[in-house]
């Protein structure tokens, strides 16, 4: 009897499971919320969605996500989307605009599978975190700390000015024209990498940790490639699986 009941329990867990991945995760219209409140940071935590971030002249956010927070507290935009289980996210929108010019104190942004496209996007502080999604910055600045760490997708910055940048890829591409200041930790994982260094090449000092793929600068292998510059900015890097190729553009 205990041997029936347990596989009429499990038919019917897995029945509500199916059940929630086949919900749709959007409503039938888009919901547009407001920002009244003076905004210095953001926070941004969704899982699956075409998110877009554009400059205007108001402040607000547009999405069709069913199960979206949209919160302002201590100067603090808060995006959290709080679906719990897998869902059907055929659809699934999200819009911030920003009033154009403005820079965060901080900005912390957390995908999942989604396809992140931005404007000219100013911070100071940055931690950006995503899942198996497409990522891409027209303009990216950050003028105090950046933490990039990657999953499976693609990451393309066209154009940038990062001071300390740590860079942590999974599985993915890598495209990135930026100037890198002060200090910047460059970790590559299992993908291609396409680095264009804005400056001089003696602006830049390299400390080069091989992995298995291969690993150029200015054209030379890193393996014999000898950095006799004194550059104010120092790039680290340690290589992953794939080729990364680092040029110069002044």
């Amino acid at each position: 009897m205990l041997k029936y009941f347990l596989i009429v329990l499990v038919v019917v867990l897995v029945v509500a499971m199916v059940g929630c991945v086949s919900q749709p995760a959007v409503l039938d219209s888009t919901k547009t919320y407001s920002i009244t409140k003076d905004i210095h940071s953001l926070n941004v935590e969704i899982n699956a969605a075409d998110f877009v971030i554009v400059q205007g002249d108001n402040f607000y956010v547009e999405s069709n996500l069913k199960n979206l927070s949209v919160t302002e507290e201590d100067g603090v935009l808060k995006i959290v989307e709080k679906t719990r289980f897998a869902r059907n996210y055929n659809g699934a929108s999200l819009k911030l605009c920003i009033p154009e010019g403005m820079t965060f104190d901080n900005a912390n942004i957390k995908t999942g599978a989604s396809k992140l496209t931005s404007e000219s996007f100013l911070v100071k502080t940055l931690e950006l975190k995503t899942g198996a999604g497409r990522v891409e910055f027209e303009r990216l600045e950050a003028s105090e700390n950046a933490n990039i760490k990657g999953g499976a997708g693609e990451i393309s910055i066209k154009d940038g000015s990062l001071n300390n940048l740590t860079l942590d890829l999974g599985v993915g591409e890598l495209k990135m024209k930026a100037q890198l200041k002060g200090e910047s930790d460059l970790k590559f994982g299992v993908g291609e990498s396409d680095i264009t260094l804005l400056g001089n090449i003696a602006d830049y000092s390299f400390d080069i940790k091989n992995g298995v793929g291969n690993i150029t600068v200015d054209g030379e292998n890193s393996a014999f490639f000898a950095n006799s510059a004194n550059g104010e900015s120092l790039v680290k890097i340690k290589g992953g699986v794939g080729s990364t190729n680092i040029t110069f553009q002044e």
